[in-house]
Order: C-alpha cells, then sequence, then structure tokens
C-alpha cells in the first residue's frame, strides 16, 4: 500500500512539474505543487477506496460512480501533463 501511494505522488508531483515553466520555479513553486499533489494523490485514492468499500461491503453498484470519477481525474491529469510537456518541447 505504501508503494501504491508513494508512486502515485510521484507521478502527480511530475505531472505538476510540467505545468510551471522550468525558468519560474521557486521554493514556493515547489511546495505549492507537493501540496497539491498530496491533496489529488489522496483525494483520489479516498474516492477509490470509498466505491470499493460500497461495491465490496454494501453491495451497491453506485460504487462504481466513486471509482469512476477517480479513474477519470486520474486520466484527465496525465493527459494534461503529457499535452503541455508536449507543447514545451517543441519550441
Amino acid at each position: 500500500m505504501d508503494i501504491l501511494i508513494e508512486v502515485l505522488l510521484e507521478v502527480y508531483m511530475e505531472l505538476m512539474f510540467l505545468m510551471i515553466p522550468e525558468n519560474k520555479r521557486r521554493k514556493k513553486h515547489y511546495v505549492m505543487t507537493v501540496i497539491i499533489a498530496i491533496v489529488f494523490t489522496f483525494g483520489i485514492m479516498a474516492l477509490a477506496f470509498f466505491g470499493i468499500y460500497l461495491v465490496a461491503e454494501c453491495e451497491k453498484a453506485i460504487g462504481f460512480f466513486p471509482i469512476s470519477i477517480a479513474v477519470i481525474l486520474s486520466a484527465i491529469q496525465i493527459g494534461v501533463g503529457i499535452r503541455l510537456y508536449n507543447q514545451r518541447n517543441k519550441r
């Protein structure tokens, strides 16, 4: 479990760094990026675990909704990070 959280946090931090221009990185940008990455990681993990709980324990199909939201948010963020990275490297 710790490895999963660590990997997700590292991926989100790298994606967040792609959104900050290299010449404008300062200490406050780094701290803000880390805080946002931690909040997003735990938020997405909480949504996923809540959905799994609803499906497994309560046997409710509505549990797939929070899982879907977690997957969609992760995919959107990864897509935006890749797109911004590609835009910056074309120049």
